[in-house]
């Protein structure tokens, strides 16, 4: 009875899923469950065992190897171990093995549970292969096409097994962390699959003008799909509107504005939770595991929408379609530029102003094209409020080609951009964000049929 007692007192949140075996060992000797005695037997064993696999590592040429490289096959070990104490029902199971067989033998053991998992991450490869996306997005493409191969092909269980020998890029909805090795794999194959599978019931020409929607670049960035795809079918049940357009209108974003201002943020989620059950329902999903998964994302969507909410771009959340094979048929002259001595002189001018009236005065005056403009804007490092008064001069046409040419990214902005044209950006963004949500969605819906010549 005092053996049980003590061994139940371990937190298993307080364990970890990378280093299992590690971490297991530290919470039980802490917390008495195994003696000092027991954990110095631990610690031989381990020691032999490491002093064992360096031999077949060298292939009996030599005792000894470099510092990291034992220090890898160690780690290697204690990971292989650690897979088959995970797969004992509980920790009181687990303690009684530790103190009942030897390290040697557990590894053994483990061995052939990560020889078991490869062919578990065989079956969700295959899996993520017949149900993969058509997409043009090269990070999700890649991943799949190339990013796996050097873990099939690869992977070495005797001295690296807590190693991920790939090339992964394409980010999930729920990114994989705590884990290593093959158990790695298994879960992001897992979770990718069944991102798979919820974009399957979508037409594939429908996704990638939500995705355009979303960015009309979004082929070169690392951004999900599956969870703005499963966003706007939120906004379409909420809407109870048809679910395979995916799309909305200005009229469609006022009606989910007006239907959601209302709420704080938990009962915006009791809102989106119930339009996902719906949803589920509806889709007739059928695997718990895949919904359990798409239902966890709903606390971080409910952040988004609320944002979306507060800063009047719902549209930015619910986002309509956009075919960018479609021609613009707005075909618009930025005009031609003054030459640059012209130029310098009013920059110059402009910036010794010491009030703001004055440089509107000499905007108005002096610059004739939106392609002087948009320079000034940039050359001048306005603060928003001045920003806001130059902006508040242009006409919706010209609002939405500066917006078409300066949207804002802040992901890549500070690699891509001047801080100057960062700054113009983000003024432009703010100005656009205080507009009034009709004329913010007329200027919007140009942007998608301007063509800048």
């Amino acid at each position: 009875m005092n053996s049980i007692k003590k061994q139940t007192v371990i937190d298993v949140d307080k364990l970890s899923g990378e280093f299992y075996f590690q971490s297991l060992l530290q919470e039980a000797y802490v917390k008495g469950a195994l003696s000092p005695k027991e954990s110095e037997r631990v610690q031989r064993e381990c020691l032999k065992l490491l002093a064992d696999c360096t031999e077949r590592f060298t292939r009996g040429q030599s005792s000894s190897v470099r510092v990291e490289i034992a220090q890898g096959i160690m780690a290697s070990n204690l990971f292989t171990i650690g897979l088959y104490l995970k797969s004992l029902p509980d920790v009181d199971a687990v303690l009684f093995q530790i103190e009942n067989e030897p390290i040697e033998k557990l590894y053994e053991y483990g061995f052939q549970v990560l020889k078991r998992k490869i062919n578990v991450a065989h079956y969700f490869f295959n899996q993520v292969y017949k149900t993969k996306l058509e997409t043009a997005n090269h990070a999700y493409n890649i991943t799949i096409g190339q990013g796996f191969k050097p873990f099939f092909e690869s992977y070495e269980i005797n001295f690296h097994a807590h190693e991920i020998p790939s090339d992964i890029d394409y980010q999930l909805i729920h990114p994989v962390t705590d884990l290593a090795g093959v158990e790695f794999v298994i879960k992001y194959l897992e979770n990718l699959y069944y991102e798979n599978l919820f974009c399957s019931y979508f037409d594939a020409d429908i996704i990638h003008e939500v995705m355009s929607g979303y960015d009309p670049s979004y082929k070169n960035l690392l951004d999900n799909i599956c969870a703005q795809v499963f966003q706007n079918a939120l906004g379409c049940q909420l809407l109870s509107a048809p679910l395979p357009p995916l799309d909305f209108s200005p009229a469609d974003l006022n009606r989910l504005d007006k239907k959601l201002r209302s709420h704080n943020q938990l009962e915006l989620q009791t809102q989106l939770k119930s339009a996902a059950q719906e949803l589920i329902t509806d889709l007739e999903l059928t695997n718990p595991t895949q919904k359990k998964y798409l239902l966890a994302s709903l606390p971080q969507i409910t952040t988004t929408v609320y944002q979306g909410l507060a800063t009047h771009s719902l549209d930015k959340v619910f986002v309509p379609r956009f075919n960018p094979n479609i021609k613009p048929i707005v075909h618009y002259n930025m005009g031609i530029k003054m030459d640059d001595k012209a130029y310098r002189e009013l920059v110059t001018e402009f910036l010794s102003c010491r009030f703001f009236e004055d440089k509107l005065a000499i905007i108005k005056e002096q610059i004739k094209t939106l392609a002087d403009m948009e320079d000034l804007l940039i050359a001048s490092e306005l603060e928003s409020a001045e920003a806001a008064m130059i902006f508040a001069l242009l006409e919706d046409i010209e609002l939405a080609v500066l917006t078409t040419r300066h949207p804002l990214h802040p992901a890549i902005d500070a690699i891509d951009y001047s801080v100057p044209e960062v700054r113009m950006q983000q003024n432009l963004d703010a100005y656009l964000r205080a507009l009034p949500r009709e004329r913010l969605a007329k200027i919007l819906g140009m942007t998608t049929t301007i063509e800048v010549v």
